[in-house]
């Protein structure tokens, strides 16, 4: 329960999902706001972000700078934000009528071990990517380690996007492409929704905010297809 002088509220969750809430907020007498978090009844109010929307952005910038094979490393299935991005990713190639080909979402774990891995993995290919959406920044690390490992230059011959903006991004050779998790606009809201006169509502839609791309220097256009007859020439 809360102590004396208590005026409000705000349950976070350190990742985004459906929680059960515990029975005492429900028993409150005060405000109470779920931040990165929500529930089933939609009986508090919830600010998440807008991942879906977020990882069909991302893969988007990608389609709109020339790319057509674009291969993703997914974060642990398990974890809504990843089910979430690999959706939207699946969204911006369906509207770019861009065939889904499971070949190129490599299963990763979040990690800089996991994005090297997967990019090892995906450059094995016949007909490797030409752009990879990581779909965390830590991923984006590995990826880039394995790229150089392999000889092939950012953005020239392969075009990288990551996810959450953390601040190595911007130290990355070159800076990475990425995006915002919007951690200071969801704390706002939480304090503006507490500060708002109470509502008798019963049932609250879950506001989900955008999550803005931050472009830097590690996209470009796909490098020009090289015909056999080219080569043997």
């Amino acid at each position: 329960m809360t102590g004396p002088g208590v005026s409000a509220l705000i349950y976070m969750a350190i990742f985004t999902r459906e929680i059960v809430a515990p029975a005492y907020l429900s028993e409150l007498d005060i405000p109470v706001v779920l931040l990165n978090c929500y529930t089933a009844d939609h009986a508090f109010p919830a600010v998440v972000p807008s991942e879906i929307a977020g990882g069909q952005m991302s893969t988007r910038h990608l389609i709109d700078h020339g790319h057509r094979r674009i291969a993703t490393i997914t974060g642990e299935p398990w974890m809504e934000a990843a089910l979430h991005r690999l959706k939207g990713y699946g969204r911006a190639l369906a509207t770019a009528d861009i065939p889904f080909d499971p070949e190129l979402v490599v299963e990763g774990d979040w990690s800089a071990g996991a994005g090297y891995r997967a990019t090892v993995q995906l450059l094995a290919l016949p007909n490797r990517p030409t752009a990879i959406f990581c779909q965390n920044d830590r991923t984006a690390i590995g990826c880039y380690e394995a790229l150089k490992e392999a000889g092939l230059s950012i953005p020239e011959d392969i075009s990288v996007v990551g996810y959450d903006d953390e601040e190595i991004a911007r130290h990355m050779n070159p800076p990475l492409t990425t995006s915002i998790l919007p951690h200071r606009a969801m704390g706002m809201w939480a304090m503006e929704q507490l500060a708002a006169d109470p509502s008798e509502s019963k049932r609250y839609p879950i506001t989900k905010l955008e999550c803005p791309l931050v472009e830097r220097a590690s996209v470009g256009p796909p490098p020009p297809v090289v015909s056999r007859k080219m080569v043997a020439e």
